[in-house]
């Protein structure tokens, strides 16, 4: 019977495990709903650069993590966005998954 509920247990943890990329409106939602600090006023322009990333077509993952990494570097050279590197860190990570999980 423990061994039933052992592996009843260990498939629900990994049911949530995906190895599948994430989708477009993924990423989006995911920025969106990333939770920042108050002063980080920036987080709506940020989605948006990444939707407009996401929405065009390329040939290789390189050139589309190319396009995530131009978005980095838009607001690198602001000042005063250090409130807001979690999210840049975070959605740029999810921008290149998206990539890497959907060209070659």
């Amino acid at each position: 019977m423990n061994r039933i509920i052992l592996i009843l247990c260990v498939l629900g943890l990994l049911s949530g495990c995906s190895t599948h990329a994430p989708t477009m409106q993924g990423v989006k939602s995911y920025c969106r709903s990333f939770s920042t600090e108050s002063s980080c006023d920036v987080q709506g322009d940020l989605c948006e650069q990444y939707s407009a990333v996401l929405l065009k077509d390329y040939s290789s993952a390189a050139e589309c993590r190319a396009g995530c990494e131009s978005v980095q570097k838009q607001y690198d050279n602001q000042m005063g966005l250090q409130n807001c590197l979690p999210i840049f860190e975070a959605v740029g990570d999810k921008c290149n998954e998206y990539c890497d999980g959907n060209y070659e």
